[in-house]
């Protein structure tokens, strides 16, 4: 007599089910990268916004700026593994640096504190920061700077480092000109505020030489006070778009 043969239908059942876990899987992730493109292709911005927070409950974590084509500027959607900061407004900074680093170091004369168009200005001036000739930071000016990087690791604004030089000129091995002195004053400077922590890619050098003096170079103090580098903590983020390329061969 035949017998019928069993058992073996439980082990087909258990992967089938776990081939369809995996199927649905890919098509959840599937829909939600084609909801993604179809948002970054659409220019209403508050509809992509909504989008950006509905697929950040949906993934969890962190934040990742997503520029969109024609937007000028770019919408931070929440994506897990990054932690980059938002920026602040200008309000937001001169309360939040601008009068904390006054209380700090109680209207010390050292550097100024002014609030402009492109953002918060702090003004590192006079013989305390830089020698003549010179582009060493001395060191008894530390402690405002570390003042300053820990207030920066705190906010997600681009910072420009302008270095300035009065109009004594300088012809040396290290510096052939001031434009030269002033763009070694705010790289030391950007040097300091990397090591204590502020990110390297949020930082800008520039250089100005003695071609934008703010005192008067007759006098031994306004040269110590153009022997400067600001600080300026931007509001905006720098426009690097390149524009169209032109063709040199083309009249």
């Amino acid at each position: 007599m035949s017998k019928k043969k069993g058992g073996g239908g439980g082990h087909d059942a258990g992967g089938m089910m776990r081939w369809l876990l995996t199927y649905a899987d890919m098509i959840t992730l599937l829909m939600a990268l084609f909801v993604m493109l179809w948002a970054m292709s659409n220019t209403d911005k508050e509809k992509f916004e909504a989008l950006s927070g509905a697929l950040g409950r949906f993934f969890g974590g962190g934040n990742l700026v997503i520029a969109t084509q024609g937007a000028g500027d770019g919408v931070s959607v929440p994506m897990p593994g990054d932690i980059s900061l938002p920026a602040m407004k200008p309000e937001e900074i001169a309360e939040r640096i601008g009068k904390a680093l006054m209380a700090d170091f109680q209207r010390d004369g050292r550097f100024t504190i002014w609030l402009g168009e492109r953002g918060l200005t702090i003004s590192l001036a006079g013989s305390s920061f830089f020698d003549s000739g010179r582009a060493e930071i001395r060191p008894e000016v530390y402690p405002i700077l570390d003042s300053i990087a820990e207030k920066l690791k705190g906010i997600g604004n681009d910072v420009s480092l302008e270095g300035f030089a009065d109009t004594d000129p300088i012809r040396t091995a290290d510096f052939p000109s001031n434009w030269e002195l002033s763009v070694a004053r705010a790289n030391r400077v950007r040097q300091y505020l990397e090591a204590k922590g502020v990110p390297a890619g949020r930082m800008i050098v520039v250089g100005y030489g003695d071609q934008r003096s703010m005192y008067d170079n007759s006098t031994a103090e306004g040269k110590s006070k153009n022997r400067r580098v600001d600080v300026v903590i931007l509001t905006e983020k720098p426009d690097l778009d390149r524009g169209q390329e032109i063709d040199p061969g083309k009249q």
